[in-house]
């Protein structure tokens, strides 16, 4: 399923700052083609997957708008756990999923360790394996010598 990034303040911001880095490139058909791959998005007609590789390809001879893009999708691929998490869990284990925003929150606000939330999230996750995993590749790489 498509995510509205328009419900998510922070992926507007982002997606806006990003625009305006592909509109300043000097390019007017890569940034024609860049929004008309968001447009093809936001009306369903690709999912996630083929929206970032279609966005991939296009930058791939542009190294800035390539790293540009590139911290946008970790934001963007975020959203789209943040759904999967909720369709898995908001209607079954709603407190689960509660949680799971809790223990970020405590980490964001500087309550928690890196390696405190990892813990709590492998409990908290320990029946659903997979989206424990998937939310480590989130985290550096080199946290806790994991990778």
């Amino acid at each position: 399923m498509p995510i509205d990034i328009r419900r998510s303040p922070s992926l507007l911001r982002e997606r806006s700052k990003f625009m305006k880095l592909v509109r300043d490139c000097n390019n007017g058909e890569v940034y024609d083609r860049f929004k008309q791959i968001l447009n093809d998005h936001e009306e369903q007609r690709n999912n996630c997957v083929v929206t970032c590789s279609r966005i991939d390809e296009l930058f791939n001879d542009h190294i800035q708008l390539a790293q540009g893009f590139h911290g946008f999708k970790k934001l963007f691929n975020l959203a789209v756990f943040h759904a999967k998490l909720g369709d898995r869990l908001a209607i079954n284990d709603y407190q689960r999923y509660l949680e799971y925003f809790k223990i970020l929150q405590r980490f964001r606000s500087g309550q928690k360790s890196m390696k405190k939330m990892v813990e709590e999230l492998a409990v908290l996750f320990a029946c659903h394996m997979d989206l424990f995993l998937e939310f480590c590749e989130f985290l550096p790489r080199d946290h806790f010598g994991l990778w």
